[in-house]
């Protein structure tokens, strides 16, 4: 029977590396690649995915598919393609990079989301005779049809039943949409500045695929961006707009929405699985030709993309911090290859990665050097060294902000550390509250009276009692977004105060409607690093940071970097309009070459000084990074294994083992591999991971090729 049998390949929905390959099945149905198939895999029915049909196997003892859940392909072959160079370049499982690209309600998992269908009534053809209120009522509905079951039984009432009966209508299933989002802005098209018209010109009639837009901030991007879209959707294309976070998308949709109109596709991580079932559905039906969305946008199913745009490229919620542990960078210039159309990384902060790539002429460098209203914010650092502090705020930022207030004029302040109190500490004896899954200090959120752990995200009951020495004293030491909104409302009680950080966005749509808010009738807008970048208020003139000099304090070799793009980013949400803007950066290190190259706003010093530092470490763009982190419940276990591995990589340079924080109870080591050659690095793990196997080990394994930090 089986003979007579077409035989398929199929990955398997689990995403474990020990798993990563090709499992052989007999289909007694139509099936193509790119569809999932029903099978029994260890004792269990799973849903697998077909990479080939039509195979050979000298296997006499083969199983059946159960069933074909699939008519058509799900992936067309580029996307099929990109999962295998997202597998081979990131050393993942090929099945984790489907469930990836793929909706909930489509992904390869028993597990997935099923969609949600809702009844239409639809007009059909019958010779069955009608009374005459059957015909009048009949005739009524008829130039409305389709229409929702409901609505159509509502105006029919009685007659519904009958019309349906004799076949005069009949029901279909379609999935639900969601409502229709309203557009709220109208098109603030500007006219472009000389420097806004020789980009476009410049990137237009290039033959290079893949630019830098390297622009201060203010300097018009999105309008280069908007302008460079047009062009390409007048030519039948479609247009990507990336953007790093949910809270940037909300401007940037109605950017697009007032310029293109509402025929657009949206995806990001706060929509429900119908509703990115829904915009899917959109872009392979070629019913839409601009896609807004973050991280996850870059793999919607194009079929003739002609413009790729990505803002604010430095940006670290490009790379997907879990398997697969792909950057958004490397799928984008995949696709602009393989649709042989552009691909513009835009940022008034490049990551030195990409600018070094401009800097020897990989990338092409698109330079904007002027505002639109051409003043820069001025730079003023507070030495909280010799300034006293009310609260963690200085006296000169608390009278800028009074006069800010008085001349009716909007403020932000940053301070990166959300939470009332970061850590919990007994006045008695001294103990420090810590997640028992992660050993990290506890924050206390006073609106919920509760602890969160900030790494692993579960929460626990505050009693307010030492657990240890049963004290009700603790040290309110430190300050978190909630906590300085307390300190500011006192301050200015009358004022409008907007937080927006990770605790107050997440609701659904929640950045859209505090950013609303802040704009209409907000005064003050507190928040972590999401209010440093993208945002346009013409009428901010003052930004104050808070607690400037804490990123810089991190082991990460990328903390000055993150710390300068932070910085100049948040400085930049200053007098975007008209009036003149102004920054107060409260710092106990004034003199440090960072705060030096933000005052001046000096993107190229920072680039030079800081590679110098790169080069002398050895770290990117030098090198080629993959950390590797070996966790286990005990220690000793994972530390052997961690020493036997290094041992094993005695060509290359191998940082480690140190053991880092825990996660879910596991303790971690790390080793941190440098090459010089990305693709000698991906053989070398590759052949790590076969090492691992052969181990047969419970430790696990995990693998972070080219990291944006060593600290996970």
């Amino acid at each position: 029977m089986i003979k007579n049998m077409k035989l398929i390949n199929v990955y398997v929905e689990h995403s474990s590396m020990q798993l990563n390959q090709l499992f052989t099945y007999a289909c007694p149905y139509p099936v193509s690649v790119g569809c999932r198939v029903k099978i029994n895999f260890a004792n269990r029915e799973v849903v697998g995915f077909v990479e080939e049909v039509d195979v050979t196997s000298d296997c006499d003892r083969i199983k059946e598919v159960i069933e074909v859940l699939d008519t058509k392909p799900l992936l067309n072959m580029e996307l099929m393609q990109l999962a295998q160079y997202i597998s081979t370049r990131f050393v993942c499982n090929v099945i984790s990079v489907y469930k990836t690209m793929l909706p909930p309600a489509l992904k390869p998992s028993a597990h997935h989301a099923k969609i949600i269908y809702e009844e239409i009534i639809v007009a059909a053809s019958s010779n069955e005779s009608l009374t005459k209120k059957q015909e009048e009522v009949y005739q009524r509905l008829l130039p409305d049809l389709p229409m929702k079951a409901s609505l159509f039984r509502k105006e029919a009432k009685s007659i519904a039943k009958a019309l349906l009966e004799k076949g005069y209508v009949q029901i279909e299933k379609i999935p639900k949409t969601s409502k229709k989002r309203q557009l709220r802005y109208s098109d603030t098209h500007r006219s472009l500045t000389k420097e806004q018209q020789a980009a476009i010109e410049q990137i237009s009639t290039s033959e290079n695929s893949c630019f830098l837009l390297h622009g201060v901030t203010g300097s018009g991007k999105t309008e280069v961006f908007l302008q460079l879209a047009q062009d390409v959707l007048a030519q039948g294309k479609q247009v990507l707009f990336l953007v790093p976070e949910i809270g940037l998308t909300p401007m940037m949709i109605e950017r697009v929405m007032a310029r293109f109109g509402e025929s657009i596709a949206i995806y990001h991580s706060q929509l429900n699985a119908q509703e990115k079932y829904e915009q899917y559905c959109l872009v392979r039906d070629q019913k839409v030709s601009i896609v807004v969305g973050t991280r996850s946008a870059c793999f919607m199913p194009f079929s003739n993309l002609g413009l790729i745009l990505m803002d604010e490229e430095h940006d670290a919620s490009y790379k997907q911090d879990n398997m697969p542990r792909y950057h958004t960078r490397d799928v984008a210039l995949f696709r602009a290859k393989y649709h042989q159309c552009k691909l513009v990384l835009a940022s008034a902060t490049p990551s030195l990665e990409s600018y070094a790539r401009a800097y020897k002429g990989v990338y092409e460098l698109v330079e904007l050097k002027y505002r639109i209203y051409e003043k820069m914010p001025k730079i003023k650092f507070i030495n909280l060294k010799k300034e006293t502090c009310t609260n963690g705020i200085s006296t000169s930022l608390i009278q800028a902000m009074q006069a800010c207030l008085e001349r009716k004029e909007q403020i932000i302040l940053l301070l990166n550390r959300r939470g009332y109190l970061p850590t919990v500490r007994c006045a008695n004896c001294n103990e420090v509250f810590v997640c028992p899954d992660c050993g990290i200090a506890l924050t206390y959120h006073k609106t919920e009276d509760l602890l969160m752990c900030h790494s692993c995200g579960n929460t626990y009951r505050f009693d307010h009692e030492c657990p240890h020495c049963h004290s009700h004293q603790f040290y309110e030491l430190g300050m978190g977004t909630e906590k300085l909104e307390e300190q500011v409302q006192s301050l200015f009680p009358q004022a409008k105060i907007i937080r927006m950080d990770a605790d107050s966005t997440r609701k659904k749509n929640a950045h859209a409607r505090l950013l609303e808010s802040f704009e209409t009738s907000g005064d003050i807008l507190i928040g972590t690093q999401m209010v440093a970048k993208g945002l346009d208020f013409p009428r901010v003139t003052l930004v104050g940071i808070l607690q400037a000099d804490q990123s810089l304090l991190h082991s990460e070799y990328r903390s000055c970097e993150m710390a300068y793009q932070m910085l100049e980013q948040a400085s930049g949400r200053s007098g975007r309009g008209r009036k003149e803007g102004n920054v107060l950066i409260q710092t106990y290190d004034p003199d440090h070459y960072v705060m030096q190259c933000v005052l001046h706003h000096d993107y190229l010093s920072f680039f030079k000084k800081e590679m110098a530092y790169r080069h002398l470490g050895l770290y990117p763009p030098y090198v080629y990074l993959c950390t590797i982190i070996y966790s286990h419940s005990e220690l000793p276990k994972a530390l052997q294994v961690a020493k036997m591995t290094k041992t094993y990589l005695q060509t290359v340079q191998v940082l480690g083992p140190v053991e880092i924080s825990m996660r879910n109870q596991k303790k971690r080591v790390r080793l941190v591999i440098k090459a010089k050659s990305e693709q000698f690095l991906e053989d070398l793990v590759w052949d790590l991971v076969s090492y691992h196997k052969k181990m047969k080990t419970n430790v696990k394994q995990d693998i972070n090729m080219y990291p944006l930090g060593l600290e996970e």
